[in-house]
């Protein structure tokens, strides 16, 4: 498995949703591919995980980063779980003010 990053711009985000979870399907679904979304950043990031490195190739503007660069927290987008939960945890919420 490998991670990919792209920062996104917010009117791009649909489109960019769209083709990961074409590919997620197209592949049955893998466990371990996950699309997630870091928060608090500014620009918005989005991370991928692929099962093959090949696959990096289907996916526009996205690079590969090691383990190490993986926020602790982030939002599964695309994805199950159980896999999501052994690599992240979920933001906690922050009331404004």
């Amino acid at each position: 498995m490998i991670w990919a990053r792209r920062i996104i711009d917010p009117a791009e985000w649909n489109e960019v949703q769209d083709q990961f979870e074409s590919l997620f399907v197209r592949l049955g679904c893998p466990g371990q591919m996950m699309l997630v979304a870091t928060s608090g950043l500014d620009p918005p990031m989005l991370l991928a995980s692929l099962p093959n490195p090949a696959l990096l190739n289907a996916l526009a503007g996205f690079e590969r980063i090691g383990d190490s660069e993986l926020p602790s927290e982030a939002s599964l987008i695309v994805g199950h779980y159980l896999a999501f939960e052994k690599c992240f945890t979920y933001p906690r919420w922050k009331p404004a003010g």
